[in-house]
């Protein structure tokens, strides 16, 4: 059962410690990304603790695509949080310093805490230029280079990426991992670079089998990437690796595969390398990736409101354009409920002239020629009035939809209204 069930199943502790002697140890982008993240004393640790598995450490060369791409964006990220921590403080202060609203607060203790505020600000100024220096002199990336050096994948051909991209498009619609969390990202450029960004993680999961099966060894897979197409999950726990992709790397490699989050990695490189890993550093981790999440959750929160303000405004072009069709047929029945009532009479008049005339005298010479207009006038007649009932059914038609439109746009209001409502 184990054989056909790989990816439901524990390790047993000695097999355990096994895989981490002999198995290759892969490193997702975004554990790279991270590093920029954590405190000196955190990165000095976990790059000691690569620095130790070098030997056995490995980077997808789309990983370290990824890594390069997403490098300066992550600067500005951490620019950004010193620079709005700073601001969080001077408001705290300047609301302090507002007697009206603290009489509580004597001058002496503003004095105090004017002084801590103003270390606090500096020491976040200092440290923010430290941080902004690596855009152009990082120690980290020179880091992760050394670690990393000839250790880092072969990119796929242009021909493997489009078989893979094919392929990721079926494996997408059948919900098959990793990747398909990201089948909403559009692919539509005609830049083919852009076209793979959709399938980077299908990309990342081929470079790591494809290397599992030239080294012919296990691989322990360490990713911060939270998406239910990497994890299994059960009432928002975490449970492990998907089993679809513990089975995956068996049945192609016919070797075992791990994966851990950075913070659970470190935790096992301490029972298993035996590494000195403090406790505070691994709740440091923790903690990263806890931000990590509310600001992944609330990026996924304003997109699905960006989604929702762009169908709105899809909405209102289309109940905008069927108001004008109304108005259309309005004036196109009004014109012809005017044209059925000028046949009307003419047609009266006609069936009048045409009695008199069969009661005057039947061999009227106009008496042919009334009969075939009244027939005429009939056919047009006939002709308008099922052009007026067509118009009115598209008019009704059009009515139906307006309310849809306008149903639609108002549950929609209500989502975006519920939205601002728990920002505020």
């Amino acid at each position: 059962m184990k054989d056909l069930f790989p990816g439901h199943f524990k390790e047993s502790e000695g097999h355990l410690r096994e895989v981490w002697d002999t198995s290759l140890f892969v490193f997702d982008a975004n554990i790279l990304l991270n590093l920029y993240r954590y405190s000196d004393t955190t990165r000095s640790e976990f790059l000691r603790i690569l620095e130790k598995i070098k030997n056995r450490a490995w980077l997808p060369h789309r990983a370290a695509e990824e890594y390069f791409n997403n490098r300066l964006s992550v600067i500005d990220q951490q620019e950004k949080s010193y620079d709005d921590t700073t601001k969080s403080i001077n408001s705290l202060r300047s609301d302090l310093e507002n007697a009206r609203q603290h009489p509580f607060v004597s001058p002496g203790t503003m004095d105090k805490v004017s002084r801590v505020f103003e270390e606090l600000c500096e020491e976040l100024k200092n440290n923010k230029s430290v941080h902004t220096a690596r855009i152009s002199n990082d120690e980290i990336k020179d880091a992760i280079a050394s670690i990393f050096e000839n250790r880092v994948g072969s990119p796929f051909e242009k021909d493997k990426l489009e078989e893979l991209i094919l392929e990721g498009e079926e494996r997408y619609k059948q919900k098959i991992p990793p990747g398909f969390k990201d089948g909403s990202k559009s692919s539509d450029s005609e830049v083919f670079v852009e076209k793979c960004r959709k399938y980077g993680d299908l990309i990342v999961w081929s470079q790591v089998i494809e290397k599992a099966i030239e080294s012919g060894k296990g691989v322990v897979l360490v990713t911060d990437d939270k998406k239910e197409d990497w994890w299994e999950k059960f009432k928002g726990k975490t449970v492990g690796p998907r089993p679809e992709l513990v089975k995956e790397f068996k049945d192609r490699t016919k070797n075992s595969f791990h994966m851990y989050q950075a913070d659970r990695f470190l935790e096992l490189a301490r029972e298993n390398l035996d590494e000195q890993v403090s406790e505070e550093v691994v709740e440091e981790i923790r903690e990263v990736k806890r931000r990590d999440k509310l600001a992944y959750k609330r990026m996924r929160e304003m997109e699905y409101l960006k989604r929702q303000k762009i169908e709105m405004g899809r909405l209102f072009e289309e109940l905008n354009r069927s108001k004008h069709r109304m108005m259309a047929y309005e004036e196109e029945r009004h014109m012809l409920q005017q044209r059925m009532h000028e046949l009307e009479a003419m047609r009266n008049d006609m069936r009048h002239h045409k009695e008199h005339l069969l009661r005057e005298d039947i061999d009227h010479p106009e008496y042919e020629h009334i009969v075939k207009r009244y027939a005429a006038l009939s056919e047009e007649y006939a002709q308008v009035r099922h052009s007026l009932e067509s118009s009115s059914m598209k008019q009704q038609d059009i009515q139906m939809k307006m309310m849809e439109l306008e149903k639609e746009v108002s549950h929609r209001m209500k989502i975006i209204e519920q939205e601002n409502a728990a920002d505020s």
